[in-house]
């Protein structure tokens, strides 16, 4: 009863060729330069394109004598940016109805580097809005992004006290 266990046939294996994984690997590498070098030579191309100036773009023709000529005079302005957040008192109210929105805000512009002045209440109302003296319009803007609510700018009206610039007014949407 003992009988020998079968012996299963291996299927045949095909002869082992000398080389194939260092001949597939340098192929591999072979191809991944040329991609690359491809990708320089039209990076390359695109950049000589682009920086060139718009006189070099005519090749080098000279306008034609009954050209206009372009004005030689020029105005620049400058838009002063937004003072440094430490330059700027702010004042958050909470008019979202919500208990500690103010504080939480007021902290928050703390840490970006506001002056905040203690934060209070206002009466209840939908929009979230910032508003500014006089000379800070630019700090609105600013302001705006620091919060990171959907907040409109708007005349600040007798919300803003006198010790501060800036107040914001965070509602209920």
């Amino acid at each position: 009863m003992n009988e020998p266990p079968e012996e299963r046939e291996e299927p045949p294996r095909r002869p082992r060729s000398q080389g194939s994984f260092s001949r597939s690997l340098v192929g591999a590498a072979a191809r991944g330069t040329g991609l690359v070098a491809l990708a320089v030579a039209i990076g390359i191309v695109l950049l000589q394109y682009s920086d060139d100036p718009p006189d070099r773009r005519s090749a080098g023709r000279a306008p034609a004598a009954d050209a206009p000529l372009a004005a030689t005079s020029s105005t620049t302005t400058t838009t002063a940016g937004p003072r440094p957040a430490a330059e700027v008192r702010v004042l958050v109210l909470n008019a979202s109805g919500r208990k500690g929105v103010a504080g939480e805000m007021s902290e928050r512009l703390g840490v970006v580097g506001y002056q905040t002045l203690e934060p209070g209440d206002a009466p209840v109302r939908p929009e979230t809005t910032v508003g500014c003296r006089a000379g800070f319009e630019p700090e609105a803007a600013a302001l705006v992004s620091a919060t990171g609510l959907p907040a409109g700018t708007a005349d600040p009206g007798e919300l803003l006290p006198p010790e501060a610039d800036c107040v914001v007014v965070i509602g209920t949407v």
